[in-house]
């Protein structure tokens, strides 16, 4: 699947998860977190970025594009030694980018800003990091300097609306991953094993486009990566990303409101 349509995918699955907002005397979501407007609209930047993140194996992904040379950098060192949609493909490379989330949610380390005041750093940097390569795969900014201005922004606001960060930070992380690896395993390419680094390869003759031969499982639902059917997906995703979006932000004009 393409940068640009995991990241909407991203916005819409925690839309789908969290959002709460009602459209036509129907709620946009299941609300499974019980978060107010403002924690709903923090994890949609959260969970857009994060959509990307298993594809820093790869130096040509949107991911690798979107921060400039540091994750330029990023990518062809995980490449060299991960290669492309292996490790960071899998479950377990979910659980750890979920892992990594709730270690840096958790750090003690607060910085005070002028004009915002006493902030929790390092959810307002993971904030920032996943807003600015999440605007720059959806093509909101471009430029090396703009998405990181753009994602400090969001960082700072966040740290203001939404400051408890201990329940929608890591979930939008993990939920943004999982929605990559789904949208993938929908293409012919697939992902690897569930069970990785067990990898459980069929025998030749069962061996097939969705068990292949590698061990990598795929439900090629999609076709390739690109295909017409992607993109009628993620035009109907898309469609659905906007509306809760716009509805949320509607619920909470007082909140947002600096």
């Amino acid at each position: 699947m393409m940068g640009g349509h995991h990241a909407i995918s991203g916005t819409a699955a925690w839309m789908a998860l969290a959002g709460s907002a009602p459209v036509l005397d129907h709620v946009v979501g299941l609300d499974l977190w019980s978060l107010d407007p403002a924690q709903v609209l923090a994890g949609a930047v959260v969970a857009t970025g994060a959509a990307l993140l298993p594809d820093i194996d790869h130096p040509s992904a949107t991911i690798s594009r979107s921060g400039g040379g540091l994750t330029k950098a990023l990518t062809r060192a995980v490449s060299t030694v991960a290669g492309h949609r292996g490790a960071t493909h899998t479950i377990l490379a979910a659980a750890l980018f979920t892992a990594l989330a709730v270690v840096v949610n958790r750090l003690d380390w607060q910085v005070v800003v002028p004009g915002v005041g006493e902030v929790q750093a390092g959810a307002a940097l993971l904030v920032a990091a996943m807003c600015a390569v999440g605007t720059r795969a959806l093509k909101m900014v471009e430029g090396r300097l703009l998405p990181w201005l753009v994602g400090i922004a969001s960082g700072l606001l966040v740290a203001v609306v939404a400051p408890d960060t201990s329940i929608w930070l890591p979930a939008a992380v993990a939920v943004g991953v999982l929605v990559h690896l789904v949208g993938d395993l929908l293409t012919t390419d697939g992902i690897p094993f569930p069970t990785w680094p067990l990898v459980i390869r069929p025998p030749k003759r069962l061996a097939s486009g969705i068990w292949q031969r590698s061990g990598d499982i795929a439900v090629p639902l999609l076709g390739d990566a690109g295909s017409a059917r992607e993109w009628l997906l993620c035009t109907v995703v898309t469609g659905y990303a906007a509306t809760a979006l716009v509805t949320t932000l509607a619920q909470a004009p007082g909140t947002l409101a600096l």
